[in-house]
């Protein structure tokens, strides 16, 4: 195990290895004066106990980064995963067929830089969605994505292999604070689409019209025919409760029986019916990412999408953003990204020049490159939100086989009104085995029962936020600060969540709270009296946003409803960072929509200030 571990640390930037270090550097010494690896097998395990038990947060913090890395390195193994039953496949239900895209044409940059009537930074939700737009519109447009492209026959099966080159950061992308909280996003062509599940929900009514009323968003309420296109782009299909997953129905049954309403999820994979290895990429291609949707529908207008190309900076002249410096010759497919084997690529220079720069780099890629350019605003990388979320297992007697089925498949929105919102959601064995309670022989006999595992994410619609901002060295900084009452939130939801398990059957919950590792039946009111501090939660999270937020008030938003950037011309934002507040939902189709709305006005912008064409021309 020790060895593809190492092989994989290998392969993270150099800042997220200092960290990985210095925390196993303190496991190390943690029993001083003894060494930990200088212990007994026994005398380990009973330590590792004590410190998942410890009310001192940075000890659990600790153990949870050992069982993170440890679980990628042995749940890949084959005799864990035979011992398990555990088998990660994609399958379409029966006569239907994965969708064919179309050409994305030549990747490679070409010379020392490139001219266009607008540059996007960024191949994701919002980027993909604005390239289609512009370029439908007749616009010259340049697609910059940093990261290599990868599909169906190039993703790596092994998440050793896949999280180096599929996540930013290897996936240790944290959001410092009590509790630190990791926030993964993808790093290929179509960004995070490529890995994340693919569910899609509309934004709630009641959140476009705050977006409306509190922040001069004048379109968010007339969103509907853009929701409803994007639906069809992506063929997006609720799921079959008899097809999805015996995960999801014990989820449907234990809502159903609390009385608690809820339904199949809906997802951008058509006639998918089977599928556990979206963290690493739809083996099939069967979930419409944007690499197998927009991004060729963009190609097809005209778009050129180059791969392999990091945005240093903006170009400025003036108050005016005229192009981008970039560094080029990265690697652009799988291909050669596996042949550089974590090995750092020099790269050369690459500037693109544009009437017009349009960001979609994500919550955390946009206001970075906006601070890197020296663009300054009050708002600009605050007010992130993230949708904290909570795993809760359930064991129970019967076999579940979470991974047959869709990984996320039914949700509960009972206690909406509360800002919690339930999705059962089956992680695969090396992303979600870290998460079961225990150490040593406890922990590897929880992971036996893997096959009797259900699985329950807990979302809460935060009004908790953080800050994105930039190390002295120009690396990202991030932090978020939980409320106080939306830990109680939390825990409420929490509860929730095991209520369902127990009414499915159950015989007991982990609820990834500290002080409890494990919630028996019956003992629900216990946990839920309990008084649970910030830094008991164990949390992750995978929708960031509102970072460089719209409105109407230039003093109180980053960017314009229009997606402009306040006090610079030439330069629009299109993702995640532009939502005003957090969605409470996943915020996909959002994202989507949002940035459809932006590209649609720049093209009518700049198309208005075209030339008139010469007589006779």
């Amino acid at each position: 195990m020790a060895e593809p571990v190492a092989r994989f640390l290998s392969r993270l930037p150099e800042r997220t290895v200092r960290v990985v270090r210095l925390g196993l550097r303190a496991i190390e010494w943690a029993p001083f004066p003894w060494r930990f690896s200088r212990l007994s097998c026994d005398a380990r395990s009973a330590y590792l106990a004590r410190m998942e038990s410890s009310r001192f947060f940075v000890y659990r913090d600790l153990l949870l980064l050992a069982k993170i890395l440890c679980m990628f390195g042995w749940a890949r193994d084959e005799r864990v995963r035979s011992t398990v039953g555990y088998e990660a496949r994609c399958g379409v239900a029966d006569g239907e067929a994965p969708p064919q895209p179309g050409p994305l044409g030549e990747l490679r940059p070409q010379g020392d830089g490139e001219e266009c009537d607008v540059a996007i930074v960024g191949s994701g939700a919002g980027g993909a969605a604005a390239a289609a737009t512009l370029a439908e519109a007749g616009l010259d447009v340049l697609v910059l994505e940093s990261g290599p492209h990868f599909d169906h026959r190039s993703y790596p099966e092994d998440p050793l292999e896949a999280i180096p080159v599929l996540y930013r950061d290897g996936g240790m992308t944290v959001a410092g604070g009590r509790p630190a909280i990791p926030v993964p996003v993808g790093r290929a062509l179509g960004g995070t689409t490529v890995i994340n599940s693919g569910t899609c929900f509309r934004a709630p009514d009641e959140v476009l019209a705050e977006w409306q009323e509190r922040y001069g968003v004048e379109w968010a309420p007339e969103l509907e025919p853009t929701f409803a296109a994007a639906e069809h782009e992506l063929a997006v299909t609720r799921l079959d409760p008899e097809r999805m997953g015996r995960n999801g129905q014990l989820c449907m049954e234990g809502a159903e029986a609390l009385g608690a309403s809820g339904g199949p999820i809906a997802r951008n994979a058509g006639a998918c019916i089977q599928c556990s290895s979206c963290p690493v990429g739809c083996r099939l291609d069967a979930k419409r990412a944007m690499h197998v949707s927009y991004l060729p529908r963009a190609a097809a207008a005209g778009a050129r999408i180059r791969t392999g190309v990091q945005a240093l900076r903006l170009l400025r002249e003036g108050e005016r953003v005229t192009g981008i410096a970039c560094r080029g010759g990265l690697p652009t497919t799988a291909k050669e990204e596996f042949s550089r084997n974590g090995r750092p690529v020099r790269g050369r220079p690459f500037e693109v020049r544009a009437r017009a720069v349009l960001l979609a780099a994500g919550a955390f890629g946009t206001p970075e490159l906006l601070l890197r350019s020296g663009i300054r605003h009050p708002h600009l990388g605050r007010h992130l939100h993230v949708h904290p979320a909570a795993w809760i297992g359930g064991r129970y007697e019967q076999e579940v086989r979470g991974w047959e089925g869709v990984m996320q498949s039914y949700y509960v929105d009972e206690w909406q009104p509360q800002r919690i919102l339930l999705e059962a959601t089956f992680t695969p064995l090396s992303f979600g085995a870290q998460w079961l309670p225990g150490a040593g022989r406890e922990h590897s006999e929880r992971i036996r029962d893997y096959d009797k595992l259900g699985s329950i994410g807990v979302h809460l619609h935060d009004h908790s936020s953080g800050y994105v901002g930039l190390h002295p060295d120009g690396s990202l900084r991030l932090s978020y600060k939980l409320r106080d009452e939306e830990v109680r939130l939390l825990q409420f939801g929490i509860a929730r969540a095991a209520e369902v398990h127990f009414a499915a059957g159950a015989v007991e919950v982990y609820p990834n709270v500290g002080p409890v590792p494990v919630i028996k039946r019956g003992s629900l009111p216990e946990f839920e009296s309990m008084r649970v501090r910030a830094d008991d939660l164990r949390l992750e999270a995978f929708h960031p946003m509102s970072t460089a937020r719209m409105g109407a008030d230039p003093k109180q938003s980053v960017t314009a409803p229009d997606g402009s950037v306040h006090g610079t011309d030439g330069l629009y934002v299109a993702d995640a960072s532009l939502l005003p507040s957090s969605v409470g939902v996943n915020p996909m189709m959002t994202i989507i929509a949002c940035a459809t709305q932006v590209a649609t006005q720049l093209a009518q912008r700049i198309s208005a200030r075209a030339p008139a064409p010469s007589p006779g021309g």
